[in-house]
């Protein structure tokens, strides 16, 4: 992942070494690589039909290759860790996971079922996917890890929290160890705020944090000494009153001409993960009402800002869905079988973090400025595409890549940020 001038040649010879490092056999390995392509340049629908219009070969041939397995987590676990070593990523990382709501028409797909679209605000017919994604908290962006289908059907007794859980803990048990140990916490929004859950991340030697109810059922400490007394020790000082912050710490007092953000913090037992906590409540009014949010954290010792920073970070899952379904071709699956489904997902999701990789590799070492546009790259990709197709038929033999470096400003042509 070094600095160059060639953006796609540098983006597909890493990925290439990637899948050569990870002996990825070489008729896979050369489709992949003609797959990746085409996602960038495909400006529509990326289904087997427009694929194969861009690529010369039958809708079948994409078909036989979606059904076979293959590895995701070993190809983007490892790119992500050699944008690490590279500096790219600092090493504040966080594994984020979330699901995301898929539309889709028909009565016949695998999976389908009522699933949460936070668009609608309701439960909608269609696929689920539930994606793990690691999360740079000085970079304030995140790279799609693992992608997984939502069943529809769950065996007697499990729940959905129980897939995600077992989702969790594949991703965890298939990162490298040089990854992993730079990831000590796991972050996911408040319908992940379950016993079980929170006990899996525990287990695996990783901290939690996300939110909680506003009407959490909390407990104050006992902090005093022993009286020495007959009977078992207190353990608890009563129960939280959101009304009254006289035993938390203040941390952080905001005010604006529209409103007032008070943030506290306080290390307490929550009655329904049964663990002590960190929370930290945020207390924003305006306009005479005040609305509360609590975050939290399972390891204790961690400072009250960082808390929330992990957690707004955790925010920039959604925007790795919003670029793969508007670009990458998420939603444009066209199979009823679950292992293309599958290879379909994660081959969208794969895209954006190569995307990701290139725009942080071509940029300066401070990502203060980096704005990251899916748009611009596809734009980019598909000038370079249409231009190499036109000098295949010039008479005078020169190549594209001769010319590519006075070419700029056509390859640029539609670029937003160029």
């Amino acid at each position: 992942l070094r600095n160059t001038a060639t953006e796609r040649t540098t983006l597909m010879g890493i990925l290439e070494q990637v899948l050569g490092e990870l002996r990825i056999r070489k008729p896979q390995r050369a489709f992949l690589l003609v797959l990746v392509r085409l996602r960038f340049v495909i400006p529509g629908r990326i289904n087997y039909a427009n694929l194969a219009r861009f690529s010369g070969k039958s809708e079948k041939t994409f078909r036989t290759w979606f059904g076979k397995p293959f590895n995701f987590m070993a190809v983007t676990s490892c790119l992500v860790n050699l944008a690490q070593e590279a500096g790219h990523l600092s090493k504040a990382l966080a594994l984020v996971i979330d699901s995301s709501h898929i539309r889709k028409s028909g009565k016949q797909s695998p999976g389908l079922g009522k699933y949460w679209e936070s668009k609608a605000g309701k439960a909608m017919s269609g696929l689920e996917v539930s994606c793990c994604a690691v999360v740079d908290l000085a970079g304030h962006f995140a790279l799609p890890l693992d992608a997984l289908q939502t069943p529809s059907l769950l065996a007697a007794g499990e729940s959905r929290v129980d897939h995600y859980r077992h989702h969790l803990n594949n991703v965890l048990g298939e990162l490298p160890v040089q990854l992993l140990s730079n990831m000590n916490y796991v972050v996911a929004d408040a319908y992940y705020t379950k016993k079980d859950f929170v006990d899996a991340v525990v287990k695996a030697e990783k901290h939690f944090i996300g939110k909680l109810r506003c009407d959490a059922n909390l407990k104050y400490l006992y902090e005093r000494k022993s009286t020495g007394k007959p009977g078992r020790p207190r353990l608890y000082a009563g129960k939280v009153d959101f009304k009254d912050f006289s035993k938390w710490q203040l941390v952080s007092q905001e005010q604006t001409d529209k409103q007032t953000v008070t943030t506290y913090t306080a290390i307490v037992f929550a009655v329904g993960l049964k663990r002590k906590i960190r929370v930290v409540c945020v207390l924003i009014t305006l306009k005479g009402k005040t609305t509360r949010h609590l975050f939290f954290s399972t390891d204790i010792d961690l400072a009250a800002t960082t808390i929330l920073a992990f957690y707004q970070a955790r925010f920039q899952i959604e925007f790795c869905f919003r670029d793969a379904k508007q670009f990458t071709g998420l939603l444009d699956s066209q199979s009823r079988q679950p292992q293309a489904i599958h290879f379909h997902w994660n081959m969208a999701l794969l895209v954006v973090t190569l995307t990701r990789l290139e725009q942080l590799s071509l940029h300066p070492t401070s990502h203060d400025s980096f704005v990251f546009s899916m748009e611009d790259a596809k734009r980019r990709a598909y000038n370079e595409f249409f231009a190499e197709k036109i000098f295949r038929f010039l008479p005078f033999g020169e190549t594209f890549s001769n010319f590519k470096h006075r070419l700029d400003s056509l390859l640029n042509l539609g670029v937003k940020a160029a």
